[in-house]
């Protein structure tokens, strides 16, 4: 794990994206993680934006993101198309090689693996001339892709070089997965890996609802030692995509940026101190 190039997602913090670059930069971010509506949503318009996060100097990582995208038919997966049309022109405009798509989970979306393997294998080839990566995420309420075996066997069958899986370990340890799932992946599908950590609202844990969880950084969670075994056996799998720190809650949303970028920085500091006494098969270099 390259802790140099570790990327902190912009949506973990609050205020304009002016106010979050700096508190990234501050706090040693060299690369970030984007949001569509950091460029939509800024009062300059997308261009100005776009252009704010070039003349900073950090490098994006990812755009966030096309949700329910695959398994739809007639006038909603024409619909989508557009979507991810749009997306993709946001993607060239700020220079991130990656569109991160969560899987569907509107009840309408069809579980024909066939569909959904069609529909991921059209979205790779429309970024191809565009020349962006798509990461498709599992998402445990999803009944396409509710974890990362099933996400992966979809990605492997659209057999598309464009298009690879991401892991979001808060998902992972919310979900049934759990960490013997990255065992069975392909380290060269893997595109992206979010670490984040959780906390149950229900200290009782009488609730297995997502929704009684808090997302946290690493460290300051309930799942810190599976933390380390994820990067772990990603390391043994080959793993050799972008890491990037996640903690998107209700309580960040109202506190400064410095503050969270602050948080973000010491959970860093936190997986550099663990992994230092943990036993990391080499890191394979890209292409090697």
């Amino acid at each position: 794990m390259d802790f140099d190039s570790v990327a902190l997602d912009t949506g973990s913090m609050a205020g304009p994206l002016e106010v979050r670059l700096e508190a990234s930069i501050d706090r040693g971010f060299r690369k970030l993680v984007f949001s569509a509506s950091d460029l939509v949503n800024h009062p300059a318009g997308v261009e100005a934006a776009a252009e704010l996060v070039r003349r900073s100097g950090v490098e994006v990582l990812a755009l966030r993101q096309l949700r329910d995208f695959e398994g739809l038919v007639g006038p909603l997966h024409l619909y989508k198309v557009n979507v991810a049309q749009g997306l993709m022109n946001l993607c060239r405009l700020l220079g991130a090689p990656t569109l991160l798509v969560s899987a569907s989970t509107i009840p309408g979306a069809h579980e024909d693996p066939a569909r959904v393997v069609r529909d991921l294998a059209k979205l790779a080839t429309m970024a191809v001339p565009k020349r962006i990566d798509i990461a498709y995420e599992a998402v445990p309420e999803s009944r396409v892709a509710g974890g990362i075996v099933r996400a992966e066997d979809q990605v492997c069958e659209a057999d598309r070089a464009n298009l690879g899986v991401a892991i979001d370990s808060g998902h992972l340890f919310t979900s049934d997965d759990g960490l013997d799932a990255v065992d069975a992946c392909y380290g060269h599908k893997l595109f992206l890996v979010g670490l984040s950590d959780t906390i149950a609202r229900d200290p009782n844990g009488q609730s297995g609802d997502r929704a009684d969880f808090v997302r946290v950084f690493p460290g300051d969670g309930s799942h810190g030692a599976d933390l380390i075994e994820l990067v772990r056996r990603l390391r043994k799998i080959g793993f050799h995509g972008g890491f990037y720190l996640n903690a998107t809650n209700a309580d960040y949303a109202q506190l400064p940026a410095d503050f969270v970028a602050a948080r973000a920085s010491d959970a860093l500091m936190w997986l550099q101190e663990h992994l230092r006494h943990v036993d990391l098969p080499r890191r394979r270099i890209r292409g090697a």
